[in-house]
C-alpha cells in the first residue's frame, strides 16, 4: 500500500470514528452474555445480523463455547474445531501450521474458507488462505468460536465459499475478562497470554491482549527438497475498545500486530519456511436511528510475508518477500418491517494490493497489482409463524484489477491484459421448521462464489532453472471463479432423558470451474533461452455428497459427551484428480469422541478420532513434481486434567497424540505427541 493510499485510509477511518461520536441511536454491539443466560444456549449474530439461538439460525452452524475450548486440552484453534465439528478435517504440517478443510476439501494453502475475528478478516489474500498461529488472539479470552460448513457467501460475505470460523472474544464493555497463562511443553515450547481488561467510567471498555511462544520443530524427517527448517514461534498484542457514547450509540476500535515464523505446506506439496509479520488497523458505529440499526464497520489490514525455498539444487535456498494489503469498508442497516419481517441491507468496498518490488531481476521485473471489490448484499428473515422462519440472502460482487508493477520485456501477458472485470451472484436461502419444542428441521441451499487470488490473477515472476531455461509464473487474467453450490437437510433433536441434543445433516455439494495452482506449461522461446509459463486455470469440476451424525449432552453430576460421525464422499472430475485429487486427500470416514467429568476441583477430559486412510500429493523433486503419498486409517487421543487451586488459579496437564510418540497423519512429517503443563489465572 503506497503511502498516499495510508493517508485515505487512516482519514477514512479517524472520521468514521468520529461521526459514530456524535450520533444518536437505541441499539448496542450484542451482550452475548445476557443473552444467552436468557435462551439457555449460545448466541450468534453473524449470519442475519439479528441475535438467535444457534438452533434457529438456517445454517449448518455448530457454535464452541469457552467451556469446550478449555476442556479441548489444545492451545491451537485448528486442533479444537477438529476436536468437536464433524464435517472438518485439519491438516497440520509443522508443530505450529495447519489447514483446515471443510466437507473433504482440504489441501495446502486452502481457500474455500472465510476467517473473522470479531468481525474482521484474518485470511492472507496473497492466496486467500489462513495463517492461524498468526492470529493476534488469547485462546483464553475467546468466547465462542463458530463453524459453519457449506456455501455462505451471501450471508457472510467474501471467501466464504466452502465455509465460516467465525472467532468471538469477550466484550471490552459487557464482560470482565482479566487472565494470564504460562504453559511449559514438549519441543522446548514456552508459551504466555494474557488479557487485561478495563472499564472507564462505566461507558469505555478497553481490553489489551498480548502473549507468544517459541519452540522446536517436530524432530521427524524432513525431506531433502523441503525447505530448511524454521524455528517455530509466535508473539502478538492487540487492543480492542468499545465506548457507549449515548444510550443508542456505540463506537469500536482495534489495533493489533503479529508476527510468527512457520514450516509450512505449499500448494506445490513441498514443504516451505515462511515469516509473516502482520498488523491491522479498525473502527466503526453502531446507532439505532428510526430507520434501522445502522452500523459501519472499517479496518486495514497489512502483511508483510518472507517465503524460504529450495531451488532446483537442494543446496540453493532463496527469500522471496511481498507485502499484502487490504482496506475494507463496510456499511449495513438493520430494520423491521411490521413484526415479522427483517431486513438487512449492505455496502462494501474492498482494496487488495500486492507488492513484490524486491523481485529485481534480470530481465527487469517488480510486480504490483491491486484488485478493488464492490459489494451490495441484502438479507431478509421472515418470521413466517411461531414455527416456521426462513431466511433469504443475496450478495453482488463486482471485482476490478489493475497490473501496476513492472513486468519482464518478454512477459506473456502486458499490463493491459491484467485490467480486467468479474462479476458474480451468491445467493443463500433456508427454512427453519420447529415441529415441536425438540424437534427442528433445515433445509438450505447456498450459492458460493470463490474469487480468484491475488496470485493467481496477476503475479508475475521469472526465475532462472539454470542451462538457459526460466520458469515464468504468471497470473492469469481469463480466470473464471469458483462456484460453490451446496444443498442439504439437517434434523436436530433434543433428548432429554439423557440431556442430549442429537444431529442428523445430508448435503450434496457441487463445485464449477475448480482453480488449480500454476497447474499450465507452455514452453517460448525467447532470445535463445526457454521459458515456461506456469499459470492457474479453471481445470475442471467436482461433487461431494455425505452425511453427518452427532450426540452432545451433559449431566447435572458433572458428566459430559459429544460424539460424532462424518462421511465426505468427493468425486473429482479427470483434470481435477490429476492436480489436486480432492477425492482422497481427506478421509471419507471420520470418528470423533469426546467426553469429560467435573468434580470439585476436578476437571477430567478425553478426546478421541479415528480417520480412515488418504492418498494426498507430495512433492518428489525440487522441480514441482508430486506423486500421491498413501497414509494409513488412525486414531489420535487427546486429554486435559485441570485442578482449580483457588478462585483464581487452575493449573491443568494437557496432552495431543499422547497415545503414541509419532503418528503419521498425512505426507508431511509425522506428528510427535505433545504434553503441556499450564497455569492459568483469573483477576
Amino acid at each position: 500500500m503506497n503511502m498516499t493510499m495510508h493517508i485515505r485510509a487512516h482519514v477514512f477511518i479517524a472520521i468514521t470514528a468520529f461521526l459514530g461520536y456524535g450520533t444518536q441511536a437505541d441499539a448496542q454491539t450484542v451482550d452475548y452474555g445476557s443473552l444467552q443466560s436468557l435462551f439457555g444456549e449460545p448466541i450468534t449474530t453473524s449470519a442475519t445480523g439479528t441475535p438467535q439461538r444457534a438452533s434457529d439460525v438456517a445454517t449448518n452452524m455448530t457454535i464452541i463455547t469457552a467451556d469446550e475450548i478449555r476442556q479441548s486440552g489444545s492451545r491451537s484453534i485448528p486442533q479444537i474445531i477438529g476436536e468437536y465439528v464433524p464435517g472438518i478435517d485439519v491438516l497440520q504440517s509443522s508443530i505450529d501450521s495447519f489447514d483446515v478443510g471443510v466437507r473433504g476439501y482440504q489441501q495446502p494453502y486452502q481457500s474455500r474458507l472465510l476467517v473473522l475475528l470479531d468481525g474482521r478478516q484474518v485470511f492472507i489474500d496473497d492466496y486467500s488462505r489462513t495463517i492461524w498461529d498468526n492470529i493476534p488472539v488469547n485462546i483464553d479470552d475467546i468466547r465462542q468460536i463458530e463453524v459453519v460448513k457449506g456455501a455462505s457467501s451471501a450471508l457472510f460475505g467474501s471467501n466464504a465459499a466452502g465455509g465460516v470460523i467465525n472467532i468471538i472474544t469477550y466484550s471490552p464493555l459487557y464482560d470482565k475478562n482479566t487472565v494470564a497463562n504460562a504453559t511449559l511443553g514438549t519441543q522446548s515450547q514456552i508459551s504466555g497470554d494474557a488479557t487485561i481488561s478495563s472499564k472507564l467510567n462505566g461507558v469505555t471498555g478497553i481490553k489489551i491482549s498480548a502473549g507468544g511462544m517459541t519452540g522446536n520443530e517436530f524432530g521427524t524427517e524432513n525431506s531433502s527438497f523441503d525447505a530448511p527448517i524454521q524455528k517455530p514461534e509466535h508473539h502478538y498484542v492487540i487492543e480492542n475498545s468499545l465506548t457507549q457514547v449515548t444510550p443508542n450509540a456505540q463506537i469500536f476500535t482495534e489495533l493489533s500486530y503479529a508476527k510468527s515464523t512457520d514450516n509450512l505446506a505449499f500448494p506445490f506439496y513441498d514443504r516451505e519456511g515462511q515469516e509473516a509479520a502482520t498488523y491491522s488497523m479498525r473502527a466503526g458505529f453502531s446507532w439505532q436511528t428510526p430507520y434501522g440499526l445502522i452500523t459501519d464497520n472499517n479496518y486495514i489490514n497489512h502483511a508483510n510475508v518472507s517465503f524460504i525455498a529450495t531451488g532446483v539444487d537442494p543446496s540453493t535456498v532463496s527469500t522471496y518477500n511481498f507485502t499484502n494489503n487490504l482496506l475494507v469498508s463496510q456499511l449495513s442497516d438493520q430494520f423491521k418491517v411490521g413484526a415479522d419481517n427483517t431486513f438487512r441491507a449492505a455496502l462494501e468496498f474492498r482494496n487488495k494490493t500486492f507488492n513484490n518490488s524486491n523481485l529485481i531481476q534480470d530481465p527487469l521485473q517488480a510486480p504490483a497489482f491491486n484488485q478493488n471489490v464492490f459489494a451490495a448484499s441484502g438479507t431478509w428473515l421472515w418470521q413466517i409463524n411461531d414455527k416456521l422462519s426462513l431466511t433469504n440472502a443475496l450478495r453482488v460482487d463486482h471485482q476490478t484489477m489493475a497490473q501496476d508493477g513492472t513486468l519482464f520485456a518478454d512477459a506473456f501477458y502486458t499490463n493491459n491484459n491484467y485490467d480486467h472485470d468479474i462479476n458474480t451472484l451468491s445467493a443463500n436461502s433456508g427454512f427453519v421448521y420447529k415441529a415441536t419444542d425438540k424437534d427442528t428441521f433445515r433445509a438450505t441451499y447456498g450459492r458460493g462464489v470463490q474469487l480468484p487470488s491475488l496470485i493467481q490473477s496477476g503475479y508475475n515472476e521469472t526465475l532462472p532453472e539454470g542451462g538457459g531455461i526460466f520458469l515464468d509464473a504468471e497470473g492469469n487474467p481469463a480466470l473464471k471463479p469458483t462456484i460453490v453450490e451446496n444443498y442439504e437437510l439437517d434434523y436436530d433433536r433434543q433428548i432429554p432423558k439423557i440431556f442430549s441434543t442429537a444431529r442428523v445433516a445430508v448435503y450434496y455439494e457441487s463445485d464449477k470451474d475448480i482453480i488449480g495452482f500454476l497447474n499450465s506449461q507452455t514452453f517460448r522461446l525467447v532470445g535463445g533461452n526457454e521459458y515456461i509459463l506456469d499459470q492457474s486455470t479453471n481445470i475442471g469440476n467436482s461433487h461431494g455428497v455425505g452425511f453427518e451424525l452427532g450426540l452432545k449432552g451433559s449431566h447435572p453430576s458433572g458428566f459430559r459427551w459429544n460424539g460424532s460421525y462424518s462421511l465426505a464422499s468427493v468425486h473429482d472430475s479427470a483434470s481435477v484428480a490429476s492436480l489436486l485429487n480432492y477425492a482422497d486427500s481427506s478421509p471419507e470416514h471420520h470418528f470423533r469422541l469426546s467426553g469429560g467429568y467435573t468434580t470439585g476441583p476436578w476437571e477430567l477430559d478425553a478426546n478421541g478420532q479415528y480417520m480412515t486412510s488418504t492418498n494426498m500429493f507430495r512433492a518428489t523433486s525440487n522441480t514441482s513434481t508430486y506423486a500421491p503419498f498413501p497414509v494409513s486409517g488412525y486414531a489420535s487421543l487427546g486429554g486435559r486434567i485441570g485442578y482449580k487451586i483457588d478462585d483464581r488459579f487452575t493449573v491443568a496437564l494437557l496432552g495431543t497424540n499422547i497415545a503414541q510418540s509419532t503418528t503419521q497423519e498425512n505426507p508431511y512429517p509425522a506428528i510427535e505427541r505433545q504434553v503441556f503443563l499450564s497455569l492459568t489465572g483469573k483477576f
